[in-house]
């Protein structure tokens, strides 16, 4: 493993549930020699992404300036945010654009109604569980094969607790009925009472995430359930489609900033 792929590992020990490490646990935890423990965490205070304090450490101010640069920068999202306030304006349901890394899947962005309570458990960049939800397995419906494989090699335990499959083969299948439907539709799996509809979300056929609605389980019977499945679905398009044309605007704005300096 590269040296700089163990000091950004050092990042994923920081969680809501323990925030705060010192450099003695982080050392412990990686089994680093302290000269080297002391060096990394000292290359990422220098850098922002951590701060410390009286030889704690915690998630530094640099982790707010990327996380503002991918809400400006990332095409996705910035083609998605328009599409999604459309529909959650028509549709007066929470929408999220979720995308995954690392095998974790996360919520990029959300909209919900004006002067509605959320439904949503999961916040923005709190990771769900990867095999429950509508949002988690419309992305994993769509993986390549070599990743869905990696998957089962991995989660095989956790694929069967889900009833996703007691086999590799029965997890494809699993999966492969999701992708010809197109979307997933669930009832309670991540929280009570809370229904969701999710579609993958692509660019350059090439999968980003997904696009979901959420909206308590009670409204299911008074919903037009398949106007709502059509829409996200029409929605999802949408984004899939003007997420190309909003890179190829970033591409062109930058060539012109370029361009200013001839």
């Amino acid at each position: 493993m590269s040296s700089i792929k163990k000091v950004l590992q050092i990042l994923d020990l920081f969680t809501a549930d323990k925030p705060i490490w010192t450099a003695d646990e982080v050392i412990q935890f990686f089994e680093l020699s302290q000269p080297t423990g002391y060096r990394y965490l000292r290359e990422l205070t220098h850098a922002g992404l951590l701060v410390s304090d009286n030889g704690q450490y915690s998630v530094g101010p640099k982790i707010i300036k990327l996380d503002c640069h991918i809400r400006q920068t990332d095409p996705v999202i910035s083609a998605g945010i328009p599409v999604m306030k459309q529909l959650c304006n028509l549709t007066q349901c929470e929408v999220l654009l979720s995308n995954i890394y690392n095998d974790e899947v996360l919520i990029a962005h959300i909209e919900t109604p004006e002067g509605h309570p959320s439904n949503v458990i999961y916040e923005r960049g709190q990771p769900h569980p990867l095999f429950y939800g509508s949002t988690s397995k419309a992305i994993i419906a769509n993986l390549p094969r070599a990743h869905v494989a990696k998957l089962y090699e991995s989660y095989a335990e956790e694929i069967r607790e889900a009833k996703m499959g007691d086999t590799f083969e029965e997890f494809k299948s699993s999966l492969a009925a999701i992708r010809k439907k197109g979307y997933y539709l669930s009832h309670g799996e991540l929280d009570d009472g809370v229904t969701g509809i999710a579609v993958p979300v692509f660019k350059d056929n090439t999968l980003k995430g997904s696009l979901s609605l959420v909206y308590k389980t009670s409204m299911h019977e008074i919903y037009n359930t398949e106007k709502l499945i059509e829409l996200t679905i029409r929605a999802a398009q949408d984004i899939s489609e003007f997420c190309s044309t909003e890179e190829q605007t970033m591409n062109t704005r930058e060539l012109e900033r370029i361009g200013n300096y001839d």
